[in-house]
C-alpha cells in the first residue's frame, strides 16, 4: 500500500461505501420493534422481508446487472438513492407504502451486495495493482467497516431513546446523501461490458457457470451463509424475547445489543488477517461454516436459555467478520471482471430462494433455526469440495 495510487483507491473506496454502510447499519436493529410499534403483528413483518427479497431477486438483480453496462458508479449512487427511498417509507405505518419501501430495499440490497465489490476489484484490475494491495484493502474494509458500525450502534441507541425508533431511519438518510455526493465526486466511472447490449453480457454470463464449476461452488457456498445469516438478522429479536431465562429486563437494550454483535464480528476480521497468512481461504472457510452452524444451533438446543442464545449468536458474528473478505476474495479469483456484476447476482438467486422458502413456510423458530444450521453444513461440504479443485 505504498504507492499514492493505491492510497488514493483505498481512501475514496473507504470513506464512499463507509458512509453508505452507517446509513444502512443505524437502524438495524430497530426494524422489528419499529414496525411492532406501528401496530403490525410478527407475520406481516415476516411478509415485508419476503417482499424485499422478490424485489432482490427480480428487479435487483436486472438493476445490478445493469451495472457492468452502464457504470459501476452509476450503480453505487443509485443504490444511495434507493436505500434513502425505504428509510424515507418508514415513516409511515401504511402498509403498502411499508411493502413498496421494502421492495426498493431489496433492489439497493443488490447494489449494496455487488456494484461497490465491483468498482474496486476493476479499478484495482485497470492499475495493474499487485494482489496484496487488493487483499489489503479488503481486510481494511471488513475492519474500519466494523468499527465504524460498532459507533452506529451506540449512536442507534441513544437516537432512539430520545427521539423514538424512527429516528435512526431518519438519520440513516443523510449520511445517503454524503455518501451520494462523495461518490459522485471522487471516484471514477468503470464498465464491465461498456460496448455490448445489456441483455448480451447475460448469454456469456450463463456459459461461464455451465463451464466453470469452481464459481458455481463459490457461489453456492456464499449463498448458504447469506441465507442463513440473513434470516438471523430477521429473528435474532424474536428469539431472544421469546427465551424464558432472560438476562436483559425488557424493554431490550437492542442497539448496544447490536454493537456487541458488530464488536464480535470486528474480532473476526482481525482473525482473518492472521488466518490468511497461514492458510489457504478455501481450508479455513471450512472451519468457519462449521462454527457458525454451532452458533446457530444454541437457540435449537437451549431456546429459553438467553444467555447461551446471546454468547451463540456473538459466534456467529465472529465467523460473519472472517466470512465477508475471505469470499470477497474467493470472487475475486474465480469470477471475470468484465462480468463480475452480472455473475454475482445470478449467484445471489439461490440465496434469496432458500430465503423465501423458509419465512414463507411461517416455522417456529426453532425449526427456522435448525434449516439455517443445515445450509450452514451444505456450505461447509461444499467449500470441501472446492478445495480439492
Amino acid at each position: 500500500m505504498s504507492s499514492p495510487f493505491s492510497r488514493k483507491l483505498q481512501s475514496n473506496y473507504l470513506i464512499g461505501f463507509l458512509l453508505l454502510s452507517i446509513g444502512g447499519y443505524l437502524p438495524s436493529a430497530y426494524n422489528y420493534v419499529l414496525f411492532r410499534g406501528y401496530g403490525i403483528d410478527h407475520s406481516t413483518i415476516e411478509h415485508f422481508f419476503i417482499y424485499c427479497f422478490v424485489g432482490s431477486l427480480f428487479g435487483g438483480t436486472f438493476v445490478a446487472s445493469l451495472a457492468d453496462h452502464c457504470g459501476r458508479r452509476n450503480a453505487c449512487l443509485l443504490c444511495s438513492v434507493i436505500y434513502g427511498l425505504y428509510h424515507a417509507s418508514c415513516n409511515s405505518s401504511n402498509e403498502w407504502i411499508l411493502i413498496i419501501g421494502h421492495i426498493f430495499r431489496g433492489i439497493g440490497d443488490a447494489l449494496y451486495s455487488t456494484a461497490f465489490e465491483a468498482w474496486l476489484m476493476q479499478e484495482h484490475e485497470q492499475s495493474d495493482l499487485d494482489i496484496c494491495v487488493l487483499e489489503r484493502i479488503l481486510y481494511n474494509s471488513n475492519v474500519y467497516l466494523n468499527i465504524v458500525t460498532i459507533g452506529t450502534g451506540f449512536l442507534a441507541q441513544l437516537l432512539s431513546e430520545s427521539y423514538g425508533y424512527i429516528a435512526p431511519f431518519n438519520v440513516g438518510i443523510g449520511f445517503f446523501a454524503i455518501s451520494f455526493v462523495f461518490i459522485l465526486i471522487k471516484w471514477s466511472e468503470n464498465y464491465g461490458r461498456k460496448k455490448v447490449f445489456v441483455h448480451t453480457t447475460h448469454v456469456p454470463a450463463m456459459r461461464i457457470l455451465r463451464t466453470n464449476p469452481r464459481i458455481v461452488l463459490c457461489g453456492l457456498a456464499n449463498a448458504l451463509f447469506r441465507a442463513s445469516f440473513y434470516i438471523w438478522l430477521i429473528e435474532w429479536t424474536p428469539a431472544l424475547h421469546a427465551a424464558t431465562e432472560k438476562i436483559f429486563a425488557e424493554p431490550l437494550p437492542l442497539g448496544f445489543m447490536y454493537s456487541c454483535y458488530l464488536l464480535s464480528r470486528l474480532l473476526g476480521s482481525f482473525a482473518f488477517g492472521s488466518l490468511i497468512k497461514r492458510f489457504r481461504t478455501q481450508t479455513f472457510m471450512i472451519v468457519i461454516f462449521l462454527l457458525a452452524a454451532i452458533g446457530l444451533s444454541v437457540p435449537v438446543i437451549t431456546p429459553n436459555d438467553q444467555l447461551m442464545i446471546l454468547l451463540g449468536f456473538l459466534l456467529l458474528q465472529i465467523c460473519e467478520g472472517i466470512f465477508v473478505p475471505s469470499i470477497a476474495l474467493l470472487r475475486s479469483e474465480y469470477i471475470p471482471n468484465e462480468l463480475r456484476t452480472t455473475l454475482m447476482n445470478y449467484l445471489r438467486v439461490p440465496q434469496l430462494i432458500l430465503m423465501l422458502v423458509v419465512l414463507l413456510g411461517h416455522f417456529p423458530l426453532t425449526t427456522v433455526f435448525t434449516s439455517c444450521v443445515y445450509m450452514l453444513l451444505l456450505a461447509m461440504l461444499i467449500m470441501m469440495i472446492l478445495r480439492k479443485l
